[in-house]
């Protein structure tokens, strides 16, 4: 089943429809809080997350946080460059561009957080070309595609 919408516990303080996150795992605090189902289990690693609705009205109080608010959470939307050639709509396994030049402004969007390779990824849609085009190769032209997984 594809991963749509889930509940879990967000910090108070940055409880906001819209407000991204990286999840970056479960600590040691976590594994033995009461919390721990209804806060961090089914989120994945590594993935990044949207809040979509915020429940304020009942707060609970987290070792690490402090006080956590119920919250509607998807995987975010994610912008990433693609080679020329892409179609809104398509279905495709992610393949990141192979490039090190982590200077280069558009780096994040060739690695960006929270996809991995071989993700099965929809084109939602073609923001625009990048410029200056790639500075890997010149004339190699790259596209802002915004995706879900």
């Amino acid at each position: 089943m594809p991963y749509e919408e889930r509940r879990s516990l967000i910090p108070a303080e940055l409880a906001f429809e819209g407000f991204r996150f990286i999840f970056e795992g479960i600590t040691d605090t976590c594994k033995s809080c009461r919390l721990k189902s209804a806060c961090v289990e089914g989120l994945e690693e590594g993935r990044v997350y949207e809040a979509i609705e915020i429940f304020s009205k009942k707060r609970f109080e987290c070792p690490l946080h402090g006080k956590l608010v119920l919250a509607t959470l998807r995987r975010a939307n994610i912008l990433v460059a693609l080679p020329s050639g892409v179609i809104e709509g398509a279905t495709i396994h992610y393949r990141p561009i192979e490039c090190e030049l982590v200077t280069c402004k558009n780096f994040q969007y060739c690695r960006p957080d929270g996809l991995k390779p071989g993700d099965k990824i929809k084109l939602v849609r073609e923001v625009g070309p990048f410029k200056p085009l790639c500075g890997k190769t010149s004339g190699f032209k790259i596209y802002e595609v915004e995706v879900k997984y």
